[in-house]
């Protein structure tokens, strides 16, 4: 996360490039983007800061605006000459639409970082303006030395906050999550109908059979049972116990595997 401070209309422009790290020689540049400040900051659809889904004052998605829900709807409906919002006890009125915390909230469980139920309301009107919602931005590179060929993209997002407004709220936290280490324990009892490669002394069709486990992406920790000898029938009969320990990220719901 870069923070960083400028004068609009003087630097307006914002350029990210990205450049191909070399230890020996020099950075070779792979492409860039640039981004009008001034333009974003002047927009009609408040695009300064995208509106998140929850107003929250504390946790993880806490509101980063300098103005809260109900001051932006109120600045809004001054911009557009619409007549102000109407608080009510669970429900607000704005451009003759009724949003009640009913709809919004739905039956979800209640976040325990959730703001007070007027700034809820405010921001549920907002959202509904067509105004910028918080989001990632996919933005693609282009290099001087091929213009009009695409190298690549860069996914980001931007926020401006005027100094004249005061402190912004924290920046939000991009650290991966950590993941949670797990064992995952599987028990073989039992095999039926394995197919009969071998001959018995006698000549009758017979296998030795062990059972072989391991989780795709850690298949160094491969584990066996012990080996059924001379099973006639296909059946083996085994009491064991793989433990595979791995790494999962219950967020995603994938699993995690670290490689050099």
């Amino acid at each position: 996360m870069f923070e960083l401070s400028c004068t609009l209309p003087l630097e307006k422009d914002l350029k990210i490039t990205l450049y191909d790290y070399d230890l020996l020689s020099k950075d070779e540049k792979i492409g860039e983007t640039v981004i009008d400040l001034e333009n974003r900051f002047l927009s009609k659809y408040g695009a300064r800061c995208g509106l998140p889904q929850t107003y929250c004052v504390s946790g993880p998605n806490q509101w980063r605006d300098q103005l809260r829900p109900s001051q932006l709807l109120h600045l809004f409906s001054l911009q557009h000459n619409y007549k102000p919002p109407t608080y009510k006890s669970d429900r607000l009125i704005f451009r003759e639409q009724e949003y009640v915390l009913s709809e919004l909230e739905d039956g979800k469980p209640l976040n325990p970082h959730l703001g007070p139920v007027e700034e809820r309301l405010a921001l549920y009107a907002l959202r509904k303006q067509g105004l910028v919602p918080e989001h990632v931005e996919t933005r693609a590179l282009y290099s001087p030395l091929q213009p009009d060929i695409e190298q690549g993209k860069l996914q980001m997002w931007v926020d401006l906050f005027p100094k004249s407004l005061g402190q912004p709220g924290p920046p939000f936290n991009i650290t991966p999550r950590k993941a949670k280490r797990f064992f995952l324990r599987c028990i073989i009892w039992n095999t039926k109908d394995v197919i009969l490669d071998d001959l018995s002394i006698t000549g009758e069709k017979m296998s030795d059979i062990y059972v072989k486990g391991w989780l795709v992406g850690y298949e160094e920790n491969k584990q066996k049972t012990d080996v059924h000898y001379r099973s006639m029938g296909g059946e083996g009969n085994f009491n064991w116990r793989f433990i595979f320990p791995f790494d999962y990220l219950p967020a995603e719901q994938m699993c995690y595997i670290a490689k050099k």
